[in-house]
């Protein structure tokens, strides 16, 4: 890497002045020893792009590809359990030409093609999975954890499993937590959101009696995961914001744990039958919680 440093420097300081183009953000991180940008450099494979640039010059096209990434991975994380746990060689490919079908981001693609092929080296196998797990949760701030938690908690065939997954709004699921406090103005809408979202799903429960049922609760369930989801902040940060709740807040607070109570017991019942042998609606529960 020191190395690599030295000789662009030389390169650079023999360049006319007007020739001299600035690395991009991401090529000064590898230049500067960071990773994974560094080892990606060094093992001649395309870098990742940096996050705040590629938020800020895409705009709502982010959102676009963010989905359409989050496609190929609930899709790549079916065949992997199909695999018994195994990414072949034949899921990234398949992944890949998914991807530029959904016209995901082009790095994106690249980088499942690279895993599908039999030309990388091992140091360059981990530098392109350093550098795609890189892409995905710092630059687009995809969990891929929670993809893989709920696919292993689907007692499911195949079809059916892949059919589910795949079925799940992912335009509004599988967003990384942030780490900072949410805006005070959010919090009170989001607690209020939250009652809501939790008194829709006892209404929905409580329709169950038998297996039809159970699977038609859970597709209904399904809707109501993308607005569950805009509270993670708040429901994440919950602890720190308990120390400083306005009046109306602590008032709102009263509602959700009353919401909460009730569907405590609607599920109660639910699982004294075992949820009528439905384990999607299980599944999709354990998603509002």
């Amino acid at each position: 890497m020191r190395l690599v440093r030295s000789v662009l420097c030389a390169v650079a300081a023999c360049l006319p002045l007007g020739a001299w183009e600035a690395p991009s953000q991401n090529e000064m991180a590898a230049l500067l020893g960071e990773e994974p940008q560094a080892t990606v450099l060094e093992s001649g494979l395309p870098l990742p792009p940096a996050g705040s640039e590629v938020r800020q010059g895409r705009g709502f096209r982010f959102d676009q590809e963010r989905r359409a990434m989050k496609l190929v991975l609930v899709y790549r994380t079916s065949l992997t359990r199909a695999e018994r746990g195994r990414i072949t060689p034949e899921n990234n490919k398949a992944c890949a030409a998914m991807a530029q079908r959904l016209a995901a981001p082009a790095i994106f693609s690249e980088y499942l093609r690279l895993l599908g092929s039999d030309t990388l080296s091992r140091r360059q196998q981990y530098a392109v999975n350093q550098a795609l797990r890189y892409l995905l949760q710092e630059v687009y701030g995809i969990d891929t954890l929670q993809m893989r938690l709920i696919s292993e908690s689907l007692q499911l065939p195949a079809p059916q499993h892949m059919l589910f997954m795949l079925q799940l709004p992912a335009g509004g699921m599988f967003d990384m937590v942030s780490t900072q406090l949410p805006p005070r103005e959010r919090v009170l809408p989001d607690i209020q959101l939250m009652t809501t979202v939790l008194r829709q799903a006892d209404e929905i429960l409580r329709t169950v009696y038998n297996a039809a049922t159970a699977d038609a609760a859970a597709r209904r369930l399904q809707s109501l995961l993308p607005l569950w989801d805009t509270t993670q902040q708040t429901r994440y940060h919950a602890a720190a914001l308990s120390e400083q709740l306005t009046p109306a807040e602590r008032l709102a607070i009263q509602m959700l744990d009353a919401a909460t109570s009730r569907l405590i017991q609607t599920r109660r019942a639910l699982h004294e039958q075992k949820w009528y042998g439905s384990t999607t609606l299980q599944t999709v529960d354990e998603l509002l919680r």
